[in-house]
């Protein structure tokens, strides 16, 4: 039976914590780990001391619990830098992981006062459901103008196949994904969102909403993708910065070529951050 230091000036929570992260990291995602009862009889703690050390686990996104089943190692957070646009293909390939969809609904979409398009202009509707590793993750519902759906050759048949990428259909038609400008915020769940995310039930789950423009570098409006996130899944992180030296009507603030690029101290990185994918009662693929 292992001990700790009951003189220490650490609660024995937070020893025990220490001591479970390095666990953790021998252990691959989805691995079982010991049960709160084998935990107390392991370290020779009281019940209410396991317990608050894994509830900060899981806090912390290291370890995932599953009603009935237990506690298990979380897949790693994926992270992007919110300057670098990436498609959630290529984010999710990126950190090593396999991505794949299933599509919900594919023709002609509705248009809505909120669209940054023409009342008059044709659209496409492309709602998808996103998986990582097999475990439902976003909804995506893309709008696209007709013209360029036709022009990168968007057909339901191409837009079903399992590694479908929507950004790089527009690579291929020579329509780079240039830029783009996020909106987010959380909100309840719909009825049917938390059918397919396989939200908790019993409790009012919340969503985290992004909006997404996306444009190509001549400035062509490729996509608007309204996308739900699992709010447990999603995270924010941004730099922001405080001029050194306030203006003032004597002396102005003179604003340099430079002045508006972000320099994020290299310790992190910013932006959404994904994961862990491990769900209660999702699919596995």
């Amino acid at each position: 039976m292992l001990r700790f230091e009951v003189s220490s000036d650490r609660p024995l929570y937070s020893q025990l914590v220490d001591r479970l992260r390095r666990d953790i990291e021998g252990k691959a995602p989805g691995e079982r780990i010991e049960s709160e009862t084998q935990l107390t009889k392991r370290f020779g703690v009281s019940r209410f001391t396991v317990t608050r050390a894994i509830e900060i686990l899981v806090d912390e996104g290291l370890i995932n619990r599953r009603q009935g089943l237990g506690s298990f190692v979380a897949a790693p957070t994926l992270k992007r830098a919110p300057s670098y646009l990436l498609s959630f293909t290529e984010a999710i390939a990126a950190a090593g992981r396999s991505s794949s969809h299933r599509l919900l609904s594919f023709g002609p979409g509705p248009w809505r006062e909120s669209l940054p398009y023409p009342a008059e202009e044709p659209l496409v509707g492309l709602d998808r459901l996103r998986l990582v590793d097999g475990a439902p993750t976003a909804i995506h519902r893309s709008v696209i103008a007709l013209s360029v759906a036709q022009r990168i050759g968007l057909t339901t048949g191409l837009a079903a196949l399992p590694n479908f990428s929507l950004y790089r259909l527009f690579d291929e038609a020579g329509l780079y994904a240039a830029r783009g400008a996020e909106s987010l915020r959380a909100r309840a769940a719909t009825g049917e969102e938390a059918k397919l995310l396989r939200l908790p039930k019993g409790e009012a789950p919340v969503v985290m909403w992004v909006r997404r423009q996306t444009r190509s570098s001549d400035g062509t409006l490729l996509d608007v993708v309204d996308a739900v996130y699992d709010a447990r899944r999603y995270a924010y992180e941004a730099e922001i910065r405080r001029d050194r030296e306030p203006a003032s009507p004597s002396h102005p603030r003179t604003t340099g070529k430079n002045d508006n690029a972000s320099k994020p101290d290299s310790r992190y990185d910013f932006g959404p951050r994904l994961g862990p994918w491990d769900d209660d009662d999702g699919e596995r693929g």
